[in-house]
């Protein structure tokens, strides 16, 4: 089965409502979608969107979800949420309203949700079965969510390995591909950040251990810095050798990097972010209306291959 247009919904915990702003666009200007590939937050509106939310009511809907949990601090002021089992267990809650019995086959637009197998460290696409576990699977970021046991497999956020699995578009024959990133790059943070602090969107005194010349820069950073210097180095030069390898005719990137994962305080700053982006690549998002989609199987053959093929 092939499909006329992918849209590619990359991970990223409260910048993934810039996904909202970019469907109001899409939405407005009447560009139908045929394949929905989500990574955590991004599959979660991916599903809501398949199941016929509008981007007003999935924001609405997030907006109450995500903030009962994480807005004001609240994970630290009520001990209950500093389990990362009871936090899950409360998204579940939370989504059981709205998600309740529904299965992939009820989703209106086929929506592939992307998590990684931490056993075998293998990615895994869901396509069948209930959604709630589904998205619990997808959006279990290490240390935040435990993975969710499926099938015998203990899957965790898709993230892991890649936040925007363009290739999942390309492997299922779409003609065209729009993916919005909202993956932070790494010249615009502080590299020398702790993961929590990078994640909840505050500074932590952690930092403080870092040692500093006279300009205060730092010329030795702590462990805990060093460590997670070291995964953002890694899992930013898979994600830019992927989507170099398998790029997508449109490549949004939503003015949202300041914003921590889990920092859901200003829930509108990235709709207007992704909404604003959408905007800037009007003109193409209209050609795609117009331009008939390249051959699905033209993306698989090599590029050397194609390049002679067009000498």
């Amino acid at each position: 089965m092939s499909f006329k247009i992918a849209l590619v919904l990359g991970g990223g915990g409260s910048r993934g409502l810039a996904h909202v702003g970019v469907l109001k666009v899409l939405q407005r200007e009447g560009l139908p979608i045929d394949l929905i590939v989500g990574t955590s937050m991004g599959g979660m509106v991916g599903v809501l969107f398949s199941l016929g939310h509008s981007p007003d009511q999935i924001a609405e809907g997030l907006q109450q979800t995500m903030g009962l949990t994480y807005t004001n601090g609240s994970v630290f002021n009520n001990v209950k949420l500093i389990s990362s089992r009871i936090r899950q267990r409360r998204l579940g809650e939370q989504l059981t309203p709205i998600l309740k019995d529904k299965t992939f086959a009820d989703l209106k637009i086929p929506v592939i949700l992307m998590t990684v197998d931490m056993i075998s460290g293998q990615e895994v696409a869901l396509t069948e079965g209930p959604l709630i576990p589904a998205l619990l699977a997808t959006m279990a970021v290490p240390g935040v969510f435990p993975p969710v046991n499926m099938d015998g497999r203990q899957l965790a956020d898709g993230g892991v390995i890649d936040s925007t699995a363009t290739h999942i578009a390309y492997e299922q024959g779409a003609g065209k591909i729009i993916a919005v990133d909202v993956y932070p790059a790494l010249e615009t943070e502080n590299p020398w950040n702790d993961p929590v602090s990078a994640v909840m969107g505050f500074q932590l005194p952690i930092t403080w251990l870092n040692s500093t010349d006279d300009n205060d820069r730092v010329i030795h950073p702590n462990m805990f810095s060093s460590m997670w210097r070291a995964v953002r180095v890694m899992t930013w030069h898979l994600h830019q050798t992927r989507l170099a390898d398998h790029p997508p005719d449109i490549l949004m990137r939503p003015d949202v990097d300041h914003y921590g994962s889990l920092d859901f305080k200003d829930k509108e700053g990235p709709i207007r972010a992704g909404f604003a982006e959408a905007e800037r690549h009007l003109e193409a998002i209209r050609a795609l209306k117009e331009t008939p989609p390249v051959s699905p199987f033209a993306r698989f053959l090599p590029k050397r291959r194609q390049a002679e093929r067009s000498a």
